[in-house]
């Protein structure tokens, strides 16, 4: 998905690392707006924080968690609920071999949540992570094709769920100016990115689909970030722009072949622009998406493979 053609010594030294490490810091020289301001309703960004937190990180789904824990039911609602994950028991060998060949993860022991003051056990404190640890230190899911971060290429014989068909036409009407003549925009796959405070995606490009001519649509929810667009080489200069919550970018034609990446986003209240959120979830459940937003920021790329 990401591909880096420089070592980190050699990055060091290029125009866009340059500006990666001035934008971590500043952000004077900053565009206002850059590709489709405001692209989802108020409506919108809720139902798609909603689903990025409960929904999209659940089974057959892959997480970054994965490769540790193996697959993870219910870890919004388990954070809220201030639910532990605990080690049950590795899997037998039949059962490890099963999910290998499905998931191209290790096999890792057998994980469940529990009550943090109930179940959980004096002996299994040590081998317990908190499911509000695991919701922060979350960093990517993936819908539709799932995508082998470990062969760098979409896993067809994966399981997965097709992506919402909500999202597949609300991803279709965003892709439309972008598309060639007569055609239209067949989502995929999609990789949801979260972002706590300091956290960044380092500049790379989008080159593990089969057609570079269909665009890549980017959708932003939560805190303000700063994204940078560079151009076919690590030497030119990025252009320095923000992005809101609402905001959408098509990395279409030859910025497909542009790097790109997101040097900083903003968790403060003063800069994270996330004050027309602050309405939307009153409710009693609506309390844990809003601690999460206030500090955080969810990207949604959604892309046709083939």
């Amino acid at each position: 998905m990401y591909r880096s053609e420089v070592t980190t010594e050699e990055s060091e030294r290029t125009a866009f690392r340059k500006a990666e490490k001035k934008y971590k810091i500043y952000y004077d020289n900053t565009k206002n707006r850059p590709g489709i301001p405001g692209a989802l309703s108020i409506e919108e960004q809720r139902q798609w924080i909603r689903e990025s937190l409960a929904s999209f990180p659940q089974p057959p789904n892959r997480t970054n968690h994965n490769a540790i824990y193996g697959p993870i039911e219910d870890l919004f609602v388990s954070a809220k609920e201030r639910r532990v994950l605990v080690e049950v028991e590795r899997l037998p060998d039949d059962v490890c071999s099963e999910v290998n060949a499905l998931q191209s993860d290790v096999c890792a022991p057998w994980y469940k949540f529990v009550e943090e003051h109930g179940e959980l056990r004096s002996k299994d404190a040590c081998k317990s992570v908190s499911a509000s640890v695991l919701l922060r230190k979350l960093r990517w899911s993936t819908l539709g094709l799932q995508f082998d971060w470990s062969k760098r290429s979409y896993n067809i014989s994966l399981p997965h769920k097709k992506i919402p068909d909500a999202l597949c036409q609300l991803a279709k009407r965003m892709a439309a100016p972008a598309m060639p003549r007569g055609e239209e925009f067949l989502p995929e796959a999609a990789i949801v990115n979260y972002f706590g405070s300091g956290d960044m995606l380092g500049g790379h490009l989008d080159d593990m689909e089969k057609d570079w001519s269909k665009p890549i649509v980017s959708m932003s929810l939560g805190c303000k970030a700063i994204f940078l667009l560079g151009g076919k080489s690590r030497e030119d200069t990025p252009i320095a722009m923000f992005l809101r919550s609402g905001d959408a970018v098509l990395m279409a034609g030859e910025a497909r072949e542009c790097f790109h990446g997101v040097p900083r986003i903003f968790t403060d209240a003063e800069n994270a622009d996330i004050s027309h959120l602050e309405t939307q979830f009153t409710q009693e459940d609506g309390h844990a998406y809003l601690d999460y937003i206030r500090t955080s920021r969810i990207n949604i790329n959604i892309r046709q493979v083939f």
